[in-house]
């Protein structure tokens, strides 16, 4: 029976390299489930937006048809959806505050207050009457409206 005593082991030189490789490749990892969760919140943003700009519009809309006079709602106590922690004009989700203006736009802004997105209305060549904006308040907020496709993100609504 042979014994092999010339086994060979890893110097440290290679155990660095792996561990540099490994560095290199969680890091690339973390930035893209960085990048994912973002876009995640920007989209659960969005839609809160959207559906507060909806129940908004459902109950104007309602009021104009039953003949009566009404102008959009600035309480969301008006609103036919319920919002539970809404208080007056301000609701606090999980990951964002969405606010009504007293003008014709509802407006989610993220609670890292980088960026916000604003759901407005805006008469266009086919009849539509929706539009939104990106919206920011620092560098990274611009930042990110422009990843999410925002050509020219607003500073203000």
């Amino acid at each position: 029976m042979k014994i092999f005593l010339n086994r060979r082991a890893f110097t440290l030189a290679e155990l660095m390299a792996v561990v540099v490789i490994i560095s290199i490749l969680a890091g690339i990892a973390i930035g893209s489930y960085r990048r994912s969760v973002d876009r995640a919140k920007f989209a659960d943003g969005r839609s809160l937006a959207h559906q507060v700009a909806a129940a908004r519009d459902t109950y104007y809309y309602d009021r104009v048809y039953n003949g009566e006079t009404a102008s959009m709602p600035t309480s969301f106590s008006l609103l036919p959806l319920e919002f539970n922690g809404a208080s007056g004009s301000t609701y606090n989700g999980d990951n964002f505050k969405v606010y009504i203006g007293n003008v014709n736009y509802v407006r989610a802004d993220d609670n890292d207050g980088n960026y916000g997105i604003c759901v407005y209305q805006e008469a266009n060549k086919r009849g539509k009457v929706s539009g939104e904006k990106c919206i920011y308040y620092n560098t990274d907020g611009n930042e990110f409206c422009q990843s999410m496709g925002f050509s020219s993100p607003g500073i203000s609504c």
